[in-house]
């Protein structure tokens, strides 16, 4: 009896695994960027964010700034996501990216505040 049970938690742990798998990869294969389907990519980042899908976001942000380096809405918007998930290496990096447009201003200062949360001892964030 307890034999039994154990094969059978077995086997639907198996076929959950399969299905997640097989969902993941569903997706990637699927997916489309935003820009290419007529939605306003940093928008849907929002909405992601907001339902605390970060990793959704930052996979829509980093292909628009792939695809349109200048576009500083999605560079602070990424930034945003990256400090959701306190990863303070790419949040760096983008930083210091956006640091010369952005620099004096009150957007700035605030990029700066979370940078230092994340990374105290990094001399971007000091005033």
């Amino acid at each position: 009896m307890i034999l039994e049970a154990g094969a059978a938690f077995g086997s639907s742990l198996l076929l959950m695994l399969a299905y997640y798998i097989a969902r993941r990869a569903w997706r990637r294969f699927t997916y489309v960027k935003p820009s290419q389907r007529g939605i306003d990519p940093v928008g849907e980042a929002e909405v992601f964010l907001a339902y605390g899908k970060v990793d959704e976001a930052i996979k829509v942000l980093r292909d628009t700034v792939k695809d349109e380096p200048d576009n500083l809405s999605a560079k602070v918007t990424l930034l945003r996501a990256y400090s959701y998930q306190r990863n303070h290496r790419d949040y760096s990096v983008l930083a210091r990216d956006v640091k010369h447009r952005l620099e004096g201003q009150p957007l700035w200062q605030t990029i700066q505040c979370e940078g230092k949360v994340m990374d105290p001892g990094n001399p971007l964030y000091q005033n």
